[in-house]
């Protein structure tokens, strides 16, 4: 005589232990395609911040001055008497003027470009355009906040995006991220590391114009001297 209590199918146990088992499964293809969509941002972030190292350099040759920060979140560089509007210790610091160079106002993560030039290579009349003798203590790149390790000490300016993060409030990130968003002529650029890492989070992506490259395409364009 056939047993009438086996049932088809499966029990609770055996059901809670395929879900267990597809969990497991998704989250071992989820979490590859997150880290894969987070490299593609960042690659796009790189290839536009290049773009807007060239737009910073076809200003200069066509104006003979880089342009200033937009201090007022309206895209346009802010200028007063020839000079930028707010400067700290000769460095202006602001956002970048994506209207005034006719570029993309924000990142993949809808942030803006934060932006900082030695403010003696933004002047325009009535003040005195730079020249091949201008010499400044320009902006420097290192490795950590604390400055141990430079990238370079020869920038003119520097462009950066917060990231995903987006850290800008103060006290909000770690050092190296804070060192960012000040407004010295110190700034930070590694490797991305998440808010676990012993260095803490950082996810800025940061590049920079060297004062002799800036010389380069003026002399070539026939600006300078």
């Amino acid at each position: 005589m056939l047993n009438k209590n086996k049932e088809a199918g499966f029990s609770l146990i055996e059901l809670a232990v395929v879900m267990f088992i597809i969990v497991l499964l998704l989250g071992s293809v989820l979490i590859p395609l997150q880290t894969q969509v987070e490299q593609r941002q960042v690659s796009a972030t790189e290839k536009t911040l290049d773009d807007i190292r060239q737009a910073l350099l076809g200003f200069a040759v066509a104006n003979g001055h880089l342009p200033c920060p937009d201090t007022n979140n309206d895209g346009a560089e802010n200028v007063t008497s020839g000079q930028c509007t707010t400067i700290v210790s000769n460095i202006a610091h602001g956002n970048l003027p994506w209207q005034t160079l006719g570029i993309a106002d924000s990142d993949v993560w809808g942030h803006r470009f934060r932006y900082a030039v030695r403010e003696q290579y933004a002047r325009r009349a009535p003040s005195t355009l730079f020249s091949l003798s201008t010499t400044a203590p320009n902006l420097r790149v290192c490795t950590t906040a604390g400055c141990t390790s430079t990238l370079t000490s020869s920038a003119v300016a520097v462009v950066l995006s917060h990231g995903k993060n987006s850290t800008t409030a103060a006290g909000s990130g770690s050092a190296d991220e804070m060192e960012n968003n000040d407004s010295d002529r110190d700034f930070v650029s590694r490797v991305i590391t998440a808010a676990d890492a012993a260095a803490g989070e950082f996810d800025d992506i940061v590049i920079w114009l060297p004062v002799y490259v800036l010389f380069n395409r003026m002399v070539s364009a026939g600006k300078l001297p």
